[in-house]
């Protein structure tokens, strides 16, 4: 009965922590998505939204792209922000959520309950707290473009990310 247990925990478990993340596999790559349309993959809303160059001002003529370049070194297929943002509509409020980027060029937006920031790397906002939740990014720098991780920990409510150049994947919301 016990060994039933474990078993039966353990499914759960892995069922509970890879079905929650967006990953992308469920939409072909190509697909494209322009400002102002809102998707569905890995069970989760994506709005795409404008998004605020370096010099403050917003553009609406960015897109959003399914790639299969595994440059966010995650699952497989991921999506390219190109000059937009991306608002994930999952069951809030959470208490983590994690992501796998890669960053080649341009600078970066990213929201957290409302406090919005624009960045040249996100590597910039390691260690601050944005939203009231902390950010982590662990990144390697390779040739001027860097890849890594981005954890945002603490009570979170509301969250979109986007870049002119970049590459997210596996992006998991924790309850």
């Amino acid at each position: 009965m016990r060994a039933m247990s474990r078993i039966i925990l353990s499914a759960l478990l892995i069922v509970l922590v890879s079905s929650c993340c967006v990953k992308f596999e469920d939409v072909a790559p190509g697909t494209q998505y322009p400002v102002g349309q809102t998707f569905y993959t890995s069970g989760t809303n994506i709005s795409v939204e404008r998004f605020q160059w370096t010099n403050s001002n917003w553009t609406t003529d960015g897109k959003a792209r399914i790639d299969a370049t595994n440059h966010a070194k995650g699952t497989g297929r991921e999506i390219n922000a190109n000059n937009v943002n991306l608002r994930f509509k999952f069951d809030y409020p959470l208490k983590k959520i994690t992501l796998k980027f890669a960053e080649m060029g341009g600078n970066n937006n990213m929201m957290v309950n409302g406090d919005f920031r624009n960045v040249g790397n996100l590597v910039s906002l390691n260690g601050l707290t944005v939203g009231g939740v902390t950010v982590t990014v662990t990144a390697t720098t390779v040739g001027g473009n860097a890849y890594g991780i981005i954890v945002l920990d603490g009570a979170i409510r509301e969250f979109s990310i986007g870049g002119q150049e970049l590459w997210l994947d596996d992006i998991c919301p924790t309850k």
